[in-house]
Parts: structure tokens; C-alpha cells; sequence
């Protein structure tokens, strides 16, 4: 029968276990001296050898001759632990066994001294799924277990084991294992297994086992099932990784800000059925690289299109980008099924970065300019003011009071208001001429139409903070009045009433009441405006 790699290649001894020397120099000692604890507890992330460690514990405390506290592996204990057949080493999955007639069990069974070994070992695995009577009932066993009786618990979520647990529990916390390690152990089992794999495909395995040596092995032993060489591209192909070559592109698009570039690279990934979710942990992983890189000024060693990709960021934008990266991931977890979305609306935001309006994204923009702006000193030119350059009427700032004289006729907005509500020109935006010195005549109230407060409008204003935030900043708070069909919106200053009027503007406005309320207005009949303090009692007069 067909043994798993990881199965097959699983360390026998403790000089076999790579990655966690900090832990197996301690054991190793404790078996030599004869000083076993009678609990121990190890935790750390899946595939590092917890399991492994607690079956070397099993033979070592029971050989009849070790080896420098290392199990021989040829007595009749070591062999009969090593196939499954001494009775007294006790193996238990807490995930299909946490109910507490299960502790009992082994609470009973520690009463019984061992049948044929020395000690008698309960090895209990994912330890943390037991239920709290369950622990209850373990916790007078495990405090004082009798003296042939080794309880080895392990658990990859140590925080949900009770404090009561662990203070009864020598602690071993084993750690993620490094690429370097992997990719060397791989390179061993190739050997022994007659694989032929190049370094690329090895290092790339050890990179996506993320420290874990079981799926490393695992995933080797799928990318041999072709019986071919195991190259550095079939091996991306077979396990949906991408290349570095394909992340420092999509790093290069987002500093060139290329939406749909970013967007066809998703939709060229989503279509080869790869997992977004695989793909979005490799482009973190790369622009984690990039930060290192560039904060530390190219001292950390990395690759060359980590090196490349860069160039084209600064510290602030890499931290940024990587802030609504981590927000994406954790939305993929929470909603596998919308990974697609999450990604591209993340792209979609880090490629415009007027959508993103934290510290972060503002930092990010600050560090540009002044980039540019020491880029420019240190070529000797000197910074100064554009010349001035013909600008549209609808972007120049209105002025203050008496500083330009009257143009000839008053934009359509404020005419209309004039002839309507009025009975002058807004002062702060339309100064008088000084050689007008006849009054303005105020048409009579009876001639203008009713004022009906448009109902609703705060919804208007909530929708477009949500899809233009830098319109609907200039609209919060603001009123809306409809007079003989049109719309007059009520704003707090000069500069707001003249920000929204701009025509693209007042499009979006448009379709957003014809959305949440229904109603058309065209762009031309709407009117932005900010009256004064007499013109809004006026308006709230008339509209009682």
C-alpha cells in the first residue's frame, strides 16, 4: 500500500527534526539525565513537528538502549511503537473524542500500569477541542499522574487551552520553519525518492508551504505525480501560484495607476480557475518584500523584480497599498465566495488614491509630492508658479467683494436667483459696479412659484458620500428647494455652491435624486446656490 511522503519521511529520531533545535536540544537532555516531565504541551502552527516530537518522545522514554537521548530504533519497543502495536502508547484525537466520558476513559485506563513498555505514554492531539468538563476531568489526572504515565498534549491554538491546563504542562512553542530549511529537506526526499525537481520548483513548494513541512511534502508529492521533471513553471501551474515575473508587473500597473490593466490581470486569473485568494496572499507576500526592501534601503537582499517593482514607490504609498490589501484579505476570508469583488475593488482604490482618504493614503500623496518636488531641487531648477494659462469660467474662484468689477451679464445661476428670490446680487459673489447707483428692481413675491421643500434629499447626500465622496463633502448639511420645477440647492458657502455647479457635477447630482427619489431634474435645472441671512428667512417665509 502507497505510503504519503509525509508519512514515510517522518523523523525518527530528533536529529532529524529541522527548524526546531530550541526544543529538540531540550528533550534530547531531558531523556539523556532521565528527568521526563510527566505533561508536556507543544503548540505552533500545523506541519512543524509536534506530532513527530510527541512519537520520538514515545520510543525514546521506552528504549531499551538510546543513542545520546535519541530512540535506537531497533529494539523491540522502538519497533513495536514505531508499527502501531504497543499497547501502552495511547493516541488520541481530540477533535472526534472531547467529550468528557472520553477523559474518563484515560483516567480509568492510567489506573492500569503498562502491559509491556516502561512508561505508558497518552499522546493527545488538537488537545484544544476538548470540551471544559472534559478538561475538568483531566485536570486531577494531569497534575498527578502516577510515575509510569507521560501525558503529551498538542494543540495549534494555544490560547484556548485553560490556564489551568497549562500551568500543569511543560510548554514547547514550535516555530514556523524558514523557506531555506524546506527547500533543503525537499531537496533530501527528492533524492531518497528518485524525483527529479530543479531548485526553482523546490524553493517555490517551500515558499507556498508557509512553514510546514507536511504540506511542503504534500504538495511535492502532487507536482510528481506527472512523472516528469518538476520545473519551476509546471509546479506554478499545478498549484495555481504566480510567478514573480506576473506580481512585479501588477506592482508596475498600480504605480502607473492602469485600472484596466490591474482588472484584465484579475479577470486573466479568474478565467484560468486559480484561486484569487492564493494569488491576492502572493501579491501581500510581494509588496511585504517591497517594504522591507525599501525601508531598509536594499540592505535585506531580495530578488530582482522585488528590487525592480520598488523603484517605482515610496515607504508611505507601499504602506498604504498594503493596508487596503490586508482589509481585502481579511473580507476574502470572511466571504470566500466574493474574493473576486474584494480584489478588484482593492486594485480599483489603490490605483485612484483620491477614493482612499486615510492618513495613510494622505501620507502616501504628501511623500509624492515631495519627491518630486527634491527631484526638481536637486536638478537645479527652481520651483516657481505656472505662467498663467487661459482657465474655464466655471473653475475660477469666485473673489471677494470689490476687488474685480461686474462682468457684463451675471452667470445663469445667480440670475436666476436674482430675478426670483432677491432683491439683489449675492454680495459675496457678484460685487456691485461702482457706477451703479440705480437700485435693483425687486420683483413682486406673487410672481414667483411656490417653494416646496424637496423631501428626501439627506438620502441623496448619504448615497454620493458613498460613491463621490469629494462632491458630497461640499453638500453635507445642505437643503433643497423645488421652484416652479427647478431645483435650488441650498449650500454653506461661495465656493461650495460653485464646486457643485460645474455641469459633470450636476449630472451626478442628477441621477442620484433620480435614483433614491425618483424624480428628473436635468442638469440645467439645477441651481447651487448660497443665499445670505435675509435670503434665507425670505426662502423659509414663503416655503411656511
Amino acid at each position: 500500500m502507497h505510503q504519503a511522503l509525509y508519512r514515510k519521511w517522518r523523523p525518527k529520531t530528533f536529529a532529524d527534526v529541522m527548524g526546531q533545535d530550541h526544543i529538540t536540544s531540550v528533550l534530547k537532555s531531558e531523556v539523556s539525565s532521565g528527568k521526563i516531565t510527566h505533561a508536556y504541551i507543544f503548540c505552533g502552527p500545523r506541519g512543524t513537528g509536534k506530532t513527530t516530537c510527541a512519537k520520538i518522545i514515545s520510543r525514546a522514554v521506552n528504549c531499551e538502549s538510546p543513542v545520546g537521548g535519541n530512540p535506537c530504533g531497533k529494539c523491540a519497543a522502538c519497533r513495536a511503537i514505531e508499527e502501531g502495536r504497543a499497547t501502552d502508547v495511547i493516541e488520541m484525537d481530540a477533535a472526534s473524542n472531547n467529550g468528557v466520558d472520553n477523559v474518563r476513559d484515560i483516567r480509568d485506563g492510567v489506573a492500569y500500569s503498562p502491559a509491556e513498555l516502561k512508561y505508558k505514554v497518552y499522546i493527545i492531539d488538537e488537545v484544544h477541542m476538548l470540551s471544559t468538563a472534559a478538561f475538568n476531568a483531566l485536570l486531577k489526572t494531569l497534575e498527578e499522574p502516577p510515575e509510569y504515565v507521560i501525558f503529551i498534549l498538542a494543540t495549534t491554538e494555544i490560547n484556548k487551552i485553560p490556564a489551568t491546563v497549562l500551568s500543569r504542562c511543560q510548554r514547547f512553542d514550535f516555530h514556523r520553519v524558514s523557506e531555506e530549511v524546506i527547500a533543503k529537506r525537499l531537496r533530501t526526499v527528492c533524492e531518497g525518492e528518485g524525483i527529479d525537481a530543479d531548485d526553482g520548483a523546490l524553493s517555490l513548494i517551500a515558499d507556498l508551504a508557509g512553514g510546514a513541512f507536511r504540506d511542503a511534502l504534500n504538495m511535492l508529492e502532487y507536482c510528481s505525480g506527472t512523472g516528469e521533471k518538476i520545473t519551476e513553471k509546471s509546479a506554478s501551474d499545478l498549484l495555481g501560484a504566480s510567478s514573480a515575473e506576473l506580481l512585479c508587473r501588477v506592482a508596475t500597473q498600480i504605480a502607473a495607476r492602469d485600472v484596466s490593466a490591474v482588472l484584465s490581470t484579475v479577470a486573466d486569473i479568474s478565467a484560468s480557475s486559480r484561486d484569487i485568494a492564493v494569488f491576492w496572499r502572493e501579491l501581500v507576500g510581494f509588496f511585504r518584500n517591497m517594504l522591507v526592501y525599501s525601508s531598509t534601503r536594499g540592505a535585506m537582499k531580495n530578488d530582482k523584480f522585488t528590487a525592480y517593482a520598488s523603484k517605482n514607490f515610496t515607504v508611505p504609498r507601499i504602506m498604504q497599498v498594503l493596508g487596503i490589501f490586508c482589509s481585502a484579505e481579511e473580507n476574502m476570508l470572511r466571504t470566500p465566495a466574493s474574493a473576486r469583488l474584494f480584489a478588484e475593488m482593492a486594485l480599483v482604490r489603490v490605483c485612484d488614491e483620491t477614493l482612499d482618504t486615510d492618513v495613510d493614503a494622505l501620507l502616501a500623496r504628501m511623500a509624492a509630492l515631495e519627491e518630486k518636488v527634491s527631484s526638481l531641487a536637486a536638478g537645479g531648477v527652481t520651483v516657481r508658479p505656472a505662467p498663467a494659462e487661459p482657465v474655464p469660467a466655471e473653475e475660477i474662484p469666485l473673489p471677494d467683494e470689490g476687488e474685480i468689477p461686474v462682468p457684463d451679464e451675471a452667470p445663469p445661476v445667480f440670475e436666476e436667483m436674482t430675478a426670483q428670490v432677491v432683491p439683489a446680487a449675492p454680495k459675496a459673489v457678484v460685487p456691485k459696479p461702482k457706477t451703479v447707483t440705480a437700485p435693483v428692481p425687486v420683483p413682486e413675491k406673487k410672481k414667483a412659484g411656490r417653494a416646496i421643500g424637496l423631501r428626501g434629499f439627506a438620502d441623496v447626500v448619504k448615497k454620493l458620500e458613498a460613491s463621490e465622496p469629494s462632491l458630497a463633502s461640499f453638500m453635507i448639511g445642505s437643503t433643497a428647494v423645488d421652484r416652479d420645477g427647478k431645483l435650488y440647492i441650498n449650500l454653506d458657502n461661495d465656493f461650495a455652491a460653485h464646486f457643485v455647479a460645474d455641469e459633470g457635477r450636476k449630472a451626478v447630482v442628477s441621477q442620484t435624486i433620480a435614483e433614491v427619489l425618483g424624480k428628473n431634474y436635468a442638469p440645467n435645472m439645477i441651481f447651487p446656490v448660497c443665499p445670505d441671512e435675509e435670503e434665507e428667512h425670505d426662502a423659509v417665509d414663503e416655503l411656511m
